[in-house]
């Protein structure tokens, strides 16, 4: 039996809630789909989601440039366009409607953008590398002063469209993972330079804009230190940095799904720490520091993000990744296509939802640690506890599987600090036999592409389970016992009760209580 004996008044510090504030997805062309929009609403309004990174931006579709003169264009009678997509000549223009209509619909969800400034519009790029379904063209642009051309006139007409006042609420973070070959065709020092053009293009908008970078894969190695000199060297401003992290230890591609072993679950926040004492150790310290992405695994076939092991592996960061002002988990949906369209109904998607709305057990990990306080009054490896200011007592607790241990399950007993209030225990229930649609999906035969009665039966089992408890009551205190099985993730809601009961002329529960069929 582990014990968790809950202060009266909570000493441990202060649980903030960076987790839920910016929520990542594909390229931003996607949030143009019914679906999309669909996830993010259900993201905002049971996970408090704030932002959007807006992935992809400038590059692939919707594109944001293309030539005044479409040269051949037209020529051919039969098609009507040039089958040269870059064909073209003349001044570049830019293309705003796509791009308008995402982020007004953003705001009127209630979504602001986190705009990733990236990647390159094909004909601005230098080179014609690219990759990932939608065309990222990932290589410096040809020509700089043509780059923060078109940065300065994307800024105006943001500015004309939403206004100054709205815009200092984004942030604007300086292209993707710069650090790996595929996401950047040149080198760090190249970056560097991007990101001077860059920040010099919005800050001419206005100096209040909070721009940042590197934004760089940092697993291993982030670049804090070298991107925050060189702003320091050349007086270029910064206002935030921004990296990433996958806590995957190895990887293996068999077939259509890949296989990963993950690290220890300390290894995502203690990476985010070292990232948090990096700046603290640069020239430019105290910068705020938000991970644009994280995950487990890194690859959109690893069946791990559709089961309940995520949720509970990923309890641990969610409940001591303190450093970072911001969390960005990669990503809110399976509407996805950077290689693929998915593949079948569940086929390892970074979404936290399915493609038919049907929420993940590490959705509704989320939506538990959405509902804490900010007053911590016990935090374990796997319990979190806190006090609301509705006077709540709310925690979450999570068991993941662990091979070395003699068994999985683990019993809990919550001692409450107030002996004298009453209180009702309500507890949500993700684990391997509750809220697994994966399972139910499983076990209707794994069809790639399910009959409508089916996805509504997947949607039914995806529904955490809740019960209501009596907690018992010593001399000492009040206690709830719990077991959680193999990668179960807990909400517990300690309700503060006000007994009515005597309002009611001549009650006889008992009566109730003892109906039989039998006098």
């Amino acid at each position: 039996m582990n014990t968790i004996k809950l202060t009266p008044n909570g000493d441990g510090g202060q649980f903030r809630h960076n987790f839920n504030k910016v929520i990542g997805s594909g390229h931003l062309g996607l949030a143009l789909y019914e679906r999309t929009l669909k996830h993010l609403e259900m993201a905002h309004r049971d996970l408090g989601v704030e932002y959007l990174r807006c992935h992809g931006l400038l590059s692939g579709s919707p594109d944001l440039c293309s030539w005044a003169n479409q040269g051949k264009a037209g020529l051919n009678p039969e098609l009507g366009f040039d089958t040269d997509q870059l064909a073209g000549e003349g001044d570049v223009m830019a293309n705003y409607a796509f791009i308008d209509l995402i982020i007004d619909r953003l705001l009127d969800i209630g979504i602001r953008p986190f705009v990733e400034i990236g990647f390159m519009p094909r004909i601005l790029a230098s080179s014609r590398h690219s990759l990932m379904r939608w065309d990222a063209y990932t290589s410096p642009p040809r020509d700089y002063g043509l780059w923060t051309e078109l940065i300065e006139n994307l800024m105006r007409h943001w500015l004309k469209r939403y206004g100054k006042k709205e815009m200092l609420n984004w942030y604007y973070e300086v292209w993707n993972e710069p650090n790996l070959d595929g996401f950047w065709s040149s080198t760090m020092d190249e970056y560097h330079k991007l990101y001077a053009h860059t920040v010099k293009a919005v800050k001419a908008a206005d100096a209040g804009f909070r721009v940042g970078g590197p934004s760089t894969a940092g697993r291993v190695k982030a670049y804090i230190d070298e991107f925050l000199t060189f702003c320091h060297e050349t007086n270029t401003p910064v206002d935030f940095v921004t990296s990433h992290s996958y806590s995957a230890n190895t990887s293996a591609r068999k077939g259509e799904f890949s296989y990963h072993q993950v690290a220890e679950p300390t290894f995502l926040p203690n990476r985010f720490q070292q990232m948090r004492d990096e700046i603290d150790r640069s020239p430019i310290p105290d910068l705020p520091l938000h991970i644009t992405e994280y995950n487990s695994t890194t690859s959109t076939h690893e069946i791990i993000h559709d089961l309940p092991f995520n949720a509970a592996y990923l309890a641990r960061t969610v409940s001591e990744a303190q450093a970072p002002d911001s969390l960005s988990y990669w990503a809110v949906s399976d509407i996805f296509v950077e290689e693929t369209i998915p593949r079948a109904e569940f086929h390892g998607g970074f979404g936290m939802i399915n493609i038919h709305d049907i929420p993940k057990p590490t959705y509704h990990m989320f939506h538990f640690f959405s509902q804490l306080g900010v007053t911590v009054l016990d935090r374990t490896p796997n319990s979190l506890f806190t006090r609301r200011d509705d006077g709540h007592v709310v925690g979450v607790l999570w068991n993941p599987n662990d091979s070395s241990r003699d068994a999985q399950q683990v019993n809990y007993r919550i001692k409450l600090p107030d002996n004298d209030t009453p209180y009702t225990a309500r507890t949500l229930l993700v684990d391997e036999l509750n809220a697994n649609p994966y399972r139910t999906w499983e076990m209707l035969g794994r069809e790639r592409n399910p009959s409508r009665e089916d996805v509504e039966r997947l949607r039914e089992s995806a529904q955490p389970t809740c019960h209501y408890h009596d907690l018992q009551r010593t001399e000492t205190c009040l206690h709830l016992d719990l077991t959680l099985e193999k990668n179960a993730v807990v909400l517990v809601d300690l309700i503060p009760v006000e007994d009515h009961s005597g309002e009611y002329y001549e009650l006889d529960q008992q009566f109730y209580s003892n109906l039989s069929l039998s006098e």
